[in-house]
C-alpha cells in the first residue's frame, strides 16, 4: 500500500487450522479406555514453540480479520445486445475504521457499477467508492456494516532494510482469500515518475499475485505499512 494510505486516508492466516480432536470413547475394557484417556491433549495456540509461533503467524492471526475482498461488477452489453451486470475483476483492501471504511487501490474499483465487499467472517455487502486517485492509484471504500475488525497503520518512514514484509490479500480470486506470502523489506525509495509527479515507493519480495491489489503490507508488529 502507498505510504500509510494518505496517512489514514491520506493518513488513511496463518489459519491457525485447529484439528478437531474426537475422543472415542470404546466399549472395550479398562486397559483400553485407559490407553485413549491417556493420550496428550492436542496442543492449543498458546502451546505451540517459540519455531512456530513467529512474528509472521503473530501478524497474519492479527491483520487477516481485517483484510476484504472487493468484488468490481459493471454494466456490459452481451452478444445480443442487452446490458447485464457482470464481474469485472477482483481484488483487495484493508479496512481501517470501524465505520466501515477501506483502503484499496484504485484500479481495483474503477469504472464500477456495483462493489460487492467479502468480509472475512463470509457475510458479502455492498460497497460504495467515496474517494479515487488514479495518479497514486488509492481509493476508499465505505461499507455499512458491524462487528468489523480494523487493522492498525504503521508508519513506513521507519522501515529497514531486510526486516519481514508480509502480504495479507485474495490472489488470483476469492477461492485463494486471506493468503498470506512473506518476505523482506528489498529496498526502500524505489522512484517512479507518473507524469510530472514522482513517488518513492517500497520494495518488497513478498509474493504479490493479481488479486493481492489492495491488500495489507505488513511489518513483523502487525502494522500495515
Amino acid at each position: 500500500m502507498n505510504k500509510s494510505i494518505w496517512k489514514k486516508s491520506a493518513n488513511i492466516f496463518v489459519c491457525g487450522l485447529l484439528g478437531a480432536a474426537i475422543l472415542v470413547a470404546g466399549c472395550g475394557d479398562n486397559k483400553t479406555s485407559a490407553a485413549v484417556h491417556d493420550k496428550p491433549a492436542a496442543k492449543t495456540e498458546q502451546q505451540l514453540s517459540a519455531a512456530r509461533n513467529t512474528p509472521i503467524v503473530a501478524a497474519a492471526k492479527k491483520v487477516g480479520p481485517a483484510v476484504v475482498g472487493i468484488t468490481n461488477k459493471a454494466y456490459v452489453r452481451d452478444f445480443f445486445n442487452r446490458t447485464q451486470l457482470m464481474e469485472r475483476g477482483t481484488g483487495s483492501g484493508v479496512i481501517y475504521d470501524k465505520d466501515g471504511y477501506i483502503a484499496t487501490n484504485n484500479h481495483v474499483v474503477e469504472g464500477a457499477s456495483e462493489i460487492i465487499v467479502s468480509l472475512p467472517d463470509g457475510r458479502t455487502v455492498k460497497g460504495k467508492v467515496l474517494g479515487a486517485d488514479a495518479v497514486t492509484d488509492l481509493a476508499v471504500v465505505k461499507i455499512d456494516a458491524d462487528n468489523l475488525n480494523v487493522a492498525t497503520f504503521g508508519d513506513s518512514d521507519t522501515l529497514q532494510v531486510g526486516e519481514p514484509a508480509i502480504a495479507i490479500g485474495n490472489p488470483l480470486g476469492l477461492e485463494f482469500r486471506g493468503s498470506v506470502t512473506a518476505g523482506v523489506i528489498s529496498a526502500l525509495n524505489r522512484s517512479i515518475e507518473v507524469g510530472e509527479r514522482k513517488f518513492n515507493l517500497i520494495q518488497t519480495d513478498a509474493a504479490i499475485n493479481p488479486g493481492n491489489s489492495g491488500g495489507a503490507l505488513v511489518n513483523a508488529d502487525g502494522e500495515v505499512v
